[in-house]
């Protein structure tokens, strides 16, 4: 009996090591899965607000009442046609910064015509070319392009995108 002492004691410092790195591996593989659900919540809430940025320019007003709207909130409740016109729902958190604010495109009178993530991380779903979420941007009236691949394919149309980053239209 005395030969095999310590024999259980260095079992377990083997299971341990072996549960250590699998532990790592597993940690790896979710935080890689969690970028990816965040990448595909932007798509969703970027095209919805994108939808509802084109929406609010098509509603007929009366001339000298911008086409764009100043605040986002402005989406949730327009009443300029005089009709109470509802072209989203709520105005969503960034998911990748879980921040309430959203960087913001303008036009040349301060309108609102499209979104993006002010986050300066690499993208792991952006359209070709794009350097970080700032560039991965969700305008009305975008153009649209084919999709690169079979894979691409199966994302939502932000990942047709304009040559410029920009998110394209369906």
């Amino acid at each position: 009996m005395p030969r095999h002492r310590g024999f259980t004691y260095l079992m377990v410092l083997l299971w341990v090591a072996i549960s250590g790195v699998m532990l790592m591996a597993l940690s790896r593989a979710w935080l890689l899965e969690s970028r990816r659900e965040r990448d595909t919540e932007l798509i969703y809430r970027g095209e919805q607000i994108r939808e509802a940025l084109s929406a609010y320019a098509a509603v007929p007003v009366s001339t000298g009442r911008s086409r764009a709207p100043e605040r986002l909130e402005d989406l949730l409740e327009d009443r300029r046609s005089g009709q109470v016109v509802r072209h989203l729902r709520r105005v969503w958190r960034d998911p990748i910064t879980n921040s309430p604010s959203w960087g913001l495109v303008k036009d040349e009178n301060g309108g609102i015509v499209g979104v993006f993530s002010t986050s300066p991380k690499v993208p792991l779903l952006g359209p070709p070319g794009t350097r970080s979420y700032k560039e991965w941007r969700f305008e009305a009236g975008a153009g649209a392009e084919p999709a690169a691949s079979a894979d691409a394919a199966s994302v939502p149309s932000a990942m047709a995108a304009a040559p410029n980053g920009q998110a394209a239209s369906p």
